[in-house]
Formats: C-alpha cells, structure tokens, sequence
C-alpha cells in the first residue's frame, strides 16, 4: 500500500504542478521548453495563432492537390510516351517543374502569410 501511495505521489507531481514550484522556479515558462516548431510560439496571440494554422493547412493542402496533379500527369505522360529514353526524360522535366512549382508554392505561401502577419 505504501508503495502505491508514493507512486501516485510521484503520478500526482508529473500532472499537477507544484504552485510553490513555479514562483522558486527560474528560467523559460513551461510552454516553451516543448519541441514544437518556431511558428507555433506559446506567446503568440489568438489572431498570430490562427494566422499560422491558415498557412500550415495551406500549405498542406496546396502540396497535396500539386502532387495529385503533377502525379496524374507524370501518368498520363508515362503511359503517352513509348520509347523509354523520351519517357525519363519528360519525367525528369515534369519532376523538375513539381520541385519548382511546390518551391513557388511555399515562397508564396511564406510571402503572403508575412503580409497579413504585418497587419495583425
């Protein structure tokens, strides 16, 4: 029973912080000292913090429909095509124009989000 008790002692210490803990306690408050990514600072306000879930789902749903496309393309030339030279070659190009669209894609997404983050 003993050993129970100073278990959930020990639970209890991991899940309810201390009070008296934090006002001794120096150094970063506890948010900050999560991984987590830089965008997604603890300080940011309500207005910041929607503004960077817009730009993230963007982003992914923007690399996602780029990639269906560019993917259905790259199968539509593959099976057009019939010599095997010309089809590495047109997959090659469409592979280049993918990374430069998604690059594109992301500037533009980083650009605009700068902006409306200026006007906050």
């Amino acid at each position: 029973m003993r050993a129970f008790r100073e278990f959930a002692d020990r639970l209890r210490g991991l899940v309810v912080p201390d009070p008296e803990a934090d006002s001794v306690r120096k150094g970063p408050p506890l948010l900050s000292r999560f991984a987590t990514p830089h965008t997604f600072s603890p300080d940011l306000g309500m207005g910041q913090a929607l503004l960077a879930v817009a730009a993230t789902l963007t982003r992914i749903f923007g690399a996602v429909v780029l990639f269906a496309v560019c993917g259905s393309a790259g199968a539509f030339a593959w099976s057009a095509v019939h010599n095997g030279f010309w089809r590495v070659a047109v997959e090659l190009a469409m592979l280049l124009l993918f990374l430069a669209a998604i690059a594109a894609l992301m500037i533009a997404i980083s650009a605009v989000e700068r902006r409306v983050a200026r006007n906050l």
